[in-house]
């Protein structure tokens, strides 16, 4: 008796499973709607800028091209071209992520009105997709066309955290979700769920505010590091390694050769580089706690580095 009825409802979910996957957007459809076309136009054009200035530099060293920059200049803008493209466009996603955080909590406790007033959670969701909270409008009414288009709550949810990628919203979509399907007293779930992130996004503000004065430590130690090696290349070794000096120095030394201002040059130069790409990378993990953020900051450094050896020493 339940092998027949079993065998009778095997075809019914076939016809269901069918049903979904027929919903289910494209995939092209879905990448625009998880936002993530921007995202790898700009990986790409950064992987593409990279390798174009890297062949340029390994054609340098070989020889084959003839350029007014060395190889080393070739090797930089690779470096920068990746940092700076991807870095300064990660620099406005988060600024919009800050700004959809802030709103974020108004949008949960609206569901929550909304699911007072006896409405679904799909119906909350397509109502609250008309009305303006700012910069979140956008985000929100993906997440209704996710709906409309026959996608689950739970997953127009899941891109949407996807798509943002704060732990702030991630928790409090994971916490959304298993209210959902706990059956309990949802509109409650969701007023504990946006005091939440409010508390955890003003957490994250003072954190931030905390360890800007360790980001601007980090500044002014790398550019006073730039300033005394400018000092020294300007005046201390020029000095060192001409005339007298040359002479004194070789006596102190046995009479071995000394090196050339320009090898203590480009020596120095290749210290500023490696100082501003390990500055960077400290100065954005003390602004934000991952890799990503500090981008931007080794874009800022090594250009300094190199355009200060470049156009006031020469390298």
């Amino acid at each position: 008796m339940f092998g027949d009825k079993k065998k009778k409802d095997e075809p019914k979910k076939r016809d269901e499973a069918k049903d979904e996957d027929a919903k289910k957007p494209g995939f092209f459809k879905e990448l625009i709607l998880t936002g993530q076309t921007t995202r790898l136009i700009v990986i790409i054009a950064t992987i593409i800028s990279a390798i174009i200035f890297a062949l340029l530099g390994l054609l340098s060293l070989l020889g084959i091209l003839q350029a007014p920059l060395s190889a080393v200049d070739f090797f930089i803008f690779a470096a920068l071209s990746g940092t700076g493209i991807y870095g300064f466009y990660e620099t406005m996603r988060l600024k919009r992520i800050y700004k959809i955080d802030t709103i974020f909590p108004d949008f949960v406790r609206d569901l929550a009105e909304s699911r007072r007033a006896g409405m679904t959670f799909t119906k909350a969701i397509l109502f609250a997709s008309k009305g303006n909270y700012g910069i979140l409008t956008p985000e929100i009414q993906k997440i209704s066309q996710q709906v409309s288009w026959g996608s689950s709550v739970t997953d127009a949810l899941l891109a949407f955290a996807n798509r943002v990628r704060t732990k702030s919203i991630k928790r409090t979509i994971s916490l959304i979700i298993e209210a959902s399907k706990s059956g309990g007293n949802v509109a409650d779930i969701l007023d504990v769920a946006a005091r939440d992130a409010r508390e955890i996004k003003m957490l994250e503000a003072e954190r931030k505010a905390n360890m800007s004065s360790y980001v601007v430590v980090v500044y002014v130690g790398m550019f006073v590091f730039l300033a005394i090696i400018l000092i020294l290349c300007t005046s201390f070794i020029p000095a060192m390694v001409g005339g007298e000096g040359a002479a004194g120095m070789q006596g102190v030394m046995g009479g071995s050769k000394l090196a050339t201002q320009s090898e203590i040059t480009t020596m120095f130069f290749f210290a500023c580089i490696i100082q501003g790409f390990g500055s960077g990378l400290v100065a954005g993990v003390f602004e934000d706690g991952t890799f990503t953020a500090s981008v931007k900051h080794v874009f800022i450094m090594v250009f300094s580095s190199w355009f200060i050896f470049k156009m006031l020493l020469g390298v």
